[in-house]
């Protein structure tokens, strides 16, 4: 069952207002995660909106730069262990409250995690616990993977509602596809973030109402192309990103635009590989690699950048992104964009309109869409424009966070 919201009108002005406002207890499997700017953006402006937000962390913080973003969420946050045990004192506790209210749901889901993961289950008890002393009424999580679980089990032994936000990996990747429909059951709401993966969920989880809501994405100060700044690319350096492909590339454009420079913003797992074919094919001069950055070091690159180039490619393991939110990103300020014509991303950069697509792991097409920027600044910059135009209509952070409270408030007006 697809329930996709259509846009309003306008944005925030005729945004729909949920007459009831939940309280809102959010499971992440890690926060704040400095890939994860969407999620902070969110909680900002569901908090500005009125929301009452909590946030159960299911591992520590992760080590590095953090956005400044993270300093606006009000939300207190807890950081569950991350192999809690029934044997220590608060814990048991917490089991011992949530059982009292409901022992035959909490017999029936200990059963249950027996034969899968236990560890989930304690982490549910402990949230389940907060939902009922802090008085939340809906749980939400983000992917639809160890956050889910928690989230589902943790709304059978609190008596609430919850909801997930899939993105990519959770849903396409070999690993994860089998367990979809499992670690949503339940749910109220299954929220996606592209009209892509609305009509997937909408075969794979027929009994579940499936609502597109984007990654709200505020306008910035229009940059524009700056006339032969470098190349950047903003992603983790994992393989579904296809930063090869882009290093491939170079040797193409350096024939032809000699001065060109790539930067390359982020870390991950394919970092020493990837750096290792920049040096084999002699390119490091050209390709720099800035590794992980902040959300101020990054709008630094967008504004000293002449494009921003993301070669997404669908991994062997099914693997890819949903709606890159980097690309929104750069669109929002006027940089245009280069990327490949797989998944949601043909929904915003549409080809010669809002920015150029390219078949995934062509470098030699990659090469001719980077060269033809390069070395055209009117039409750089006229796409620029146009996906600046295009962030300003679909992805109003107000309008995305009315959707979001929207089905909040929806499934917490459930009788349970």
């Amino acid at each position: 069952m697809t329930a996709q919201l259509s846009p309003p009108a306008s944005t925030a002005s005729t945004a729909s207002v949920s007459p009831v406002v939940p309280k809102v207890l959010y499971v992440l499997k890690r926060y704040p995660q400095l890939s994860q700017t969407f999620v902070v953006r969110e909680l900002t402006e569901l908090e500005r909106r009125g929301t009452v937000i909590g946030i159960e962390a299911l591992g520590p913080q992760a080590s590095g730069p953090m956005h400044p973003e993270v300093d606006l969420v009000q939300a207190s946050v807890r950081y569950l262990p991350r192999r809690p045990l029934l044997r220590h004192r608060g814990t048991r506790r917490a089991h011992l409250r949530v059982a009292s209210r409901r022992p035959i749901v909490w017999l029936r889901t200990a059963r249950t995690a027996r034969g899968g993961d236990w560890r989930r289950f304690v982490q549910a008890g402990l949230v389940a616990d907060r939902v009922r002393r802090e008085g939340f009424t809906h749980l939400h999580a983000h992917f639809a993977t160890a956050a889910a679980e928690v989230a589902r089990d943790a709304a059978l032994l609190a008596g609430c509602t919850f909801s997930v936000t899939a993105h990519a990996k959770d849903i396409f990747h070999a690993e994860h596809a089998p367990h979809l429909a499992r670690r949503v059951q339940g749910a109220a709401a299954v929220v996606t973030v592209s009209d892509f993966n609305v009509r997937h969920l909408g075969h794979v989880l027929p009994d579940v109402a499936v609502v597109h809501v984007p990654n709200g994405v505020a306008l910035e100060p229009d940059a524009g192309s700056a006339p032969h700044g470098p190349v950047l690319c903003v992603a983790r350096l994992v393989s579904k990103k296809g930063i090869d492909t882009l290093i491939e590339a170079a040797t193409v454009l350096t024939e032809r635009c000699p001065t060109i420079r790539i930067e390359i913003a982020g870390d991950g797992e394919l970092r020493p590989e990837l750096e290792a074919l920049a040096e084999r094919l002699q390119l490091t001069d050209t390709v720099t690699f800035l590794g992980s950055l902040s959300s101020v070091e990054i709008d630094l690159a967008y504004r000293r950048a002449s494009m921003m180039v993301l070669p997404c490619r669908i991994d062997a393991d099914g693997d890819r992104d949903g709606m890159p939110t980097v690309i929104l990103e750069a669109m929002a300020r006027g940089v245009p964009v280069v990327s490949t014509n797989v998944i949601g991303i043909p929904e915003v950069v549409q080809n010669e309109h809002t920015g150029l697509l390219v078949p995934p792991d062509q470098p030699a097409a990659l090469a001719a869409a980077i060269a033809e920027l390069w070395l055209d600044q009117r039409q750089a910059s006229a796409l620029g424009r146009a996906g600046r135009r295009l962030v300003g209509e679909r992805f109003d952070p107000q309008r995305s966070a009315d959707l979001l409270r929207d089905v909040f408030a929806e499934a917490a007006s459930r009788p349970r």
